[in-house]
């Protein structure tokens, strides 16, 4: 896998500019250096790797859609404000923990 299918992920079908793919990248080395940290000497099979990669990488794309852990989505009663996990990791752990077991930070 690579930023291109982080890209794919976070915006199928969308033609995405050269900042935006520049940010991807950088979504993309973060979160495998995150996975790589977490599983550290395990052995983790390598689809699993990559997904728990692009979980992370999507979580650090969106973040900077939701300030202060706080989305806001377009509803037709005007509350579509909703708390969103701070934490990149949260879907990896949980994906990592048969092969790496639960981590407490």
């Amino acid at each position: 896998m690579t930023a291109a299918d982080l890209a794919a992920y976070v915006s199928p079908g969308a033609a995405l500019g050269a900042p935006v793919l520049a940010f991807v990248g950088k979504c993309w080395g973060e979160a495998e250096a995150l996975v790589s940290q977490r599983i550290g000497g395990a052995t983790v099979p390598p689809v699993i790797k990559e997904r728990a990669t692009l979980e992370v990488g999507a979580e650090l794309f969106h973040r900077r859609q939701a300030p202060n852990g706080i989305a806001q989505f377009a509803t037709p009663d005007g509350g579509g404000a909703m708390r969103v996990s701070r934490d990149p990791m949260a879907a990896a752990n949980a994906i990592l923990a048969p092969f790496v077991g639960r981590g407490i930070a």
